[in-house]
Formats: structure tokens, C-alpha cells, sequence
């Protein structure tokens, strides 16, 4: 057990902008519970969305034009950018055209390219597009905690499957101590949390079974595409995934809606 909370303040640490105030070794242990966790760092930011979206639902003030810029920027914000950073890396790694290595190169590169503003423009874009068409129609609030949840799940998939671009960088550091335990670990702890949502009536349960079966495939296909593309997968991508896994979330939700299927 102290092991499991060791690794949680270790996500929390580094997922997040929370002031996590402890000194956690990296040791094997760790870091495998820090990969177990990465849902749970997801559920926690996504609780503090669903306590935004419950106060616009609770005032007269603004509109879901508002409340949805809001939301999208709280998500952002509560994991100190770092997704979108990497998001913005691979954009400019992949709409540069180069062979493999070069685009290693990019990704390694901290200034930023006019296609990662594009990349990164485009996608929160779109998320906005869809959280705002969502809260038109009454999304349920549980949706918000789910899809940080899964996305993150979703990563450490891809972390523990795909074939490392390289040796060093975060994603190999991760890697070093984890295996596909502790992605099994990682999709138990989401499928907890959707199916604690799903008991209390939160989650339709055919909109959960949408999700999941988005982010299987979602993560099938950015491991082939990051391989294909990057020689494997790295930070970055790790990153990419989650914002760019979020943002597709987000438009089977609308879809569900729009449809009238949720």
C-alpha cells in the first residue's frame, strides 16, 4: 500500500500542477505505480471540470460558449501544459516531412514551429467545438471525469506496447520499470472508475462501451502511426495521445448526442 500511494503522489508530481509537497524516490515500485495511476490523475483533473461544469449549471451567468472555453482550458492548465507541449512537438515533427530521425530531431528541438501553433490550434479547437455543442445538450457531468480517465488509460497502453523511438526521454524512463501488468493495472483502474459512474447512473452505459472501444481502437492506431512515423513512441506522443485522444472522446460524445444514441 505504501508503495501504490508513493506512486500516486509520484503522478501526481509529474502529471500535474497540483503542489504535491513530498519527496518520492523513482524506483522500480514507483514508477509501476505511477503507470497504474495515470487514470486516476486523469478522473482526479476531471472531477475539477465536473465541479466547474456543475457550478455553470448552477448559475445564470454566461453561456456554454463561456463555460466550454473554461472547461477546455481547466484541463490544459491542471496538467501544466505538459500534453499540449508534446502535442505541439509531434505536430511539428510530422508536418515537417523529414525522414525518421530527423523528425526525432524536431521533437527533441524546444522552439516551437508554426505547424505546432496550427496542430495545437486545431485541436482544442475542435474539443471546443464539441464540449460546447455537448453542453447544449445537457452532457452528463460524469462524461467530463471519464475522458481524462480513459485517455490517460489509454496512454499507458501505449506506453507498455509500442516500440520506443529511443533509448532516453521520459517514455523510456517509464518504460525501463514497466510492463504490461502495469497497463492492466491502469485499464482496471479505469474501468473502476466508469463502472462506479456507470452504478450511480452518471454514464449511459452505452456511451461507456463507445469510449472504450474508441480508445482501443485509438490506441491500435496511433502505435502503428508513431512507428511508422517516429521510429516508435516517446514523450511527446505520449502526450499528443492524450490531448488528441481527448479531443476524439469528445467527438464520439457529440456524435452519441447529436444522434440521439446516448
Amino acid at each position: 500500500m505504501k508503495r501504490a500511494w508513493s506512486g500516486w503522489w509520484l503522478a501526481l508530481q509529474l502529471l500535474t500542477v497540483f503542489p504535491i509537497r513530498r519527496a518520492v524516490e523513482w524506483n522500480e515500485w514507483h514508477v509501476r505505480w505511477l503507470v497504474r495511476c495515470m487514470p486516476l490523475v486523469g478522473g482526479l483533473i476531471g472531477a475539477c471540470s465536473a465541479a466547474l461544469y456543475a457550478l455553470y449549471l448552477s448559475v445564470s451567468f454566461g453561456s456554454p460558449l463561456f463555460w466550454s472555453f473554461l472547461l477546455l482550458w481547466l484541463g490544459v492548465w491542471l496538467a501544466g501544459g505538459l500534453h499540449a507541449d508534446g502535442l505541439m512537438d509531434v505536430g511539428d515533427a510530422f508536418f515537417s516531412y523529414r525522414d525518421v530521425k530527423r523528425r526525432q530531431e524536431i521533437m527533441s528541438d524546444s522552439r516551437v514551429g508554426a505547424f505546432a501553433v496550427l496542430v495545437l490550434f486545431t485541436v482544442l479547437s475542435f474539443r471546443w467545438l464539441f464540449l460546447y455543442e455537448s453542453l447544449q445538450t445537457g452532457v452528463p457531468w460524469a462524461l467530463l471525469v471519464a475522458v481524462p480517465c480513459l485517455s490517460r488509460a489509454g496512454a499507458a497502453s501505449l506506453l507498455v506496447t509500442a516500440k520506443l523511438a529511443k533509448p532516453t526521454g521520459m517514455a523510456a524512463s517509464l518504460r525501463e520499470y514497466s510492463s504490461w501488468r502495469d497497463a492492466v493495472g491502469a485499464l482496471m483502474a479505469a474501468l473502476f472508475v466508469l463502472a462506479l459512474l456507470a452504478a450511480i447512473g452518471a454514464v449511459p452505459l452505452p456511451t461507456g462501451l463507445a469510449l472504450l472501444a474508441a480508445t482501443g481502437l485509438l490506441v491500435a492506431a496511433v502505435r502503428r502511426w508513431a512507428e511508422t512515423q517516429f521510429g516508435g513512441i516517446n514523450g511527446d506522443v505520449l502526450g499528443a495521445f492524450i490531448e488528441g485522444g481527448e479531443t476524439v472522446l469528445w467527438g464520439v460524445i457529440w456524435l452519441l448526442h447529436s444522434s440521439g444514441m446516448a
